[in-house]
């Protein structure tokens, strides 16, 4: 059983594969566009998973779509109806684009030359489905929370066996995710992209503005809340924020302006208010489904410094958070539903029953010696070769060891914004100026911080984690660095004594056993991890954009496959 699942049209568009409930191929659209976070529909995902699963469209058995693109043209409708006449002009200029092809996806689907049945999977039970089924629970609370989907802004759910059952809902416009993206714009920051930007930034200040956010968002003690619509454009216009906002919170940053101080307190006020929510909805969720394991997923489930503190804010004690908590993952969450629970309805097969619990994000493209060879020489690089892996190995951590920082492409690429050791640049977590080091490479922000990858055995010993040898894989977790480790691993300490961790076990592969060989070299057991791209750019897909980067940068040392490519040596 062979199904194609799609997310398109509001960002990160992205497609899959899954075969019998087996996650086969998943990629998103921008790591072949080159359009970060590309929203166009995703050819060109969709043909390179047919490819890597080495099949055709019309073997394929269902086609999915992430949601219903007439439930969500009914709210647009109405929304424009409700706030007349102020919403004609970016009604008009949106309209044509909605009757061109949004809420036409059955037949661009048919275009590809897909003849079979396509299933649309409501947005939210998309999100619920992409972090339940991969979880490793049985029965656990799910929570979807985002901007918006067709309507609803934030899910409430059970998880039991296959069976996902709604339990509350918030509707646009009341959303957490639209209001964090208003104060992404009012910071001068790209809504749908920066905000993270937003989280790192939130460190630096102080939440001086809670009271006045309160002003225009009622929050009520079950997490459910009113926005204030009056201080909002985002319903009548092509702006977030509007006139009374910037009274109300100063006048707009314009995206080159220097960040100031209160900058920085504007986003530690709104990170603070949204998790006064999060953490209110979270222990409401817990009240109604009396389990302790809750599974994770919408944009604002990106928000790991909130993610992190869970464990001691709520009663939950197993968390889990789907990697690809946007859009791009919502494309798996509506395949796997459709496998688990429309497909599954009346049949006796176990393979439908069984679920497949997901511990890697390593679901794109890979390149073997052979081909990864002839690109080296393309380039007319002079590169050294390692007859073994162990080789390598030892040769990259000793490196590394040494205040190297290298580019590191091997295996599969990632599914999801976060680089998890396939395609990262990596360097030691010390000392401090190592992060300047590589911000300055990748062309960043200063005040933006850089994820840890650590030896999950010894997770305990460096972070304030809830348990021991605790699983957190995908980078959506920040834990408080240990006092007595904030120097050992002062590049990747940010400013409010955390950091973003991932956790490394063998399932890693031979990142796993980089970061054990630096260990053993360094006594450390956690290298810096950041993806291998630079500002602006998607993650890189292919070795001949790893190597363009490597050209634009001071990047010390280039690792692809066996081969192993230093700065500045070039064959004649």
């Amino acid at each position: 059983m062979l199904i194609l699942g799609i997310s398109a049209y509001y960002h990160d568009s992205a497609a899959c594969i899954v075969k019998d409930g087996r996650i086969i191929v998943a990629v998103e659209e921008e790591r072949f566009s080159r359009i970060k976070h590309d929203n166009n529909f995703p050819y060109k995902a969709i043909d390179f998973c047919l490819k890597y699963a080495a099949t055709t469209i019309n073997e394929i058995d269902y086609a999915i779509y992430y949601e219903k693109p007439l439930l969500k043209f009914e709210r647009i409708l109405e929304t424009f109806v409700e706030t007349w006449p102020f919403s004609l002009t970016p009604f008009l200029k949106g309209i044509p684009e909605w009757l061109d092809y949004k809420i036409k996806i059955e037949a661009t689907i048919k275009k590809l030359g897909f003849k079979k049945q396509i299933f649309f999977i409501p947005h939210h039970l998309s999100h619920a489905a992409a972090c339940f089924y991969p979880s490793p629970f049985g029965k656990a609370a799910i929570l979807t929370i985002d901007g918006v989907g067709e309507w609803q802004t934030t899910g409430l759910w059970k998880g039991e066996g296959n069976s996902i059952i709604p339990l509350k809902l918030l509707n646009f416009p009341d959303s957490l995710g639209l209001l964090y993206s208003t104060f992404t714009a009012h910071l001068g920051f790209k809504v749908n992209e920066d905000e993270y930007k937003l989280m790192g930034l939130a460190a630096y200040g102080k939440p001086m503005f809670v009271n006045k956010i309160h002003s225009i968002v009622n929050i009520k003690d079950d997490g459910s809340f009113k926005l204030n619509l009056k201080y909002l454009g985002f319903r009548e216009g092509f702006s977030m924020y509007n006139k009374r906002f910037e009274e109300l919170f100063g006048k707009a940053r314009k995206p080159e302006e220097k960040i100031t101080k209160r900058h920085a307190d504007l986003a530690s006020s709104i990170q603070q208010i949204t998790e006064e929510i999060y953490f209110k909805t979270l222990n409401h969720l817990y009240s109604i489904t009396k389990t302790d394991k809750l599974c994770l997923n919408g944009g604002v489930a990106l928000n790991a410094l909130a993610n992190g503190k869970i464990y001691e804010r709520t009663p939950f004690k197993k968390v889990y958070v789907f990697g690809a908590a946007g859009d791009s993952g919502a494309a798996i969450g509506s395949a796997l539903y459709t496998h688990y629970v429309i497909l599954s309805e009346g049949s006796e097969s176990k393979n439908l029953a069984k679920r497949n619990k997901i511990t890697n994000h390593y679901f794109g493209s890979e390149y073997s010696n052979e081909q990864i060879e002839p690109i080296l020489k393309k380039y007319k690089l002079k590169y050294k070769k390692f007859k073994t892996e162990d080789e390598l190995i030892n040769k990259t951590a000793k490196l590394l060891s040494q205040g190297k920082i290298v580019g590191w492409f091997q295996g599969r690429s990632e599914f999801g914004p976060r680089a998890l050791g396939n395609r990262s640049i990596l360097c030691k977590p010390n000392p401090r100026n190592m992060k300047t080091k590589t911000n300055i490479i990748k062309r960043r922000e200063q005040f933006r911080p850089f994820a840890g990858s650590i030896l999950q055995e010894k997770v305990d010993e460096y972070f304030e984690v809830p348990e021991k040898n605790l699983w957190s894989p995908f980078m959506t977790f920040c834990f408080k660095v240990k006092k007595n480790k904030i120097k050992e691993l002062a590049a990747i300490v940010h400013s409010d004594g955390t950091c973003r961790v991932q956790t490394v076990n063998q399932k890693n592969g031979l990142y796993y056993r980089l970061v054990k060989q630096f260990y053993s070299i360094t006594g450390t057991p956690c290298i810096l991890n950041t993806s291998f791209n630079l500002k602006g750019e998607p993650i890189v897909e292919t070795p001949s954009q790893a190597i363009e980067d490597f050209f634009k940068t001071k990047i010390d040392y280039l690792v692809m496959g066996n081969f192993l490519v230093k700065r500045g040596l070039l064959n004649n």
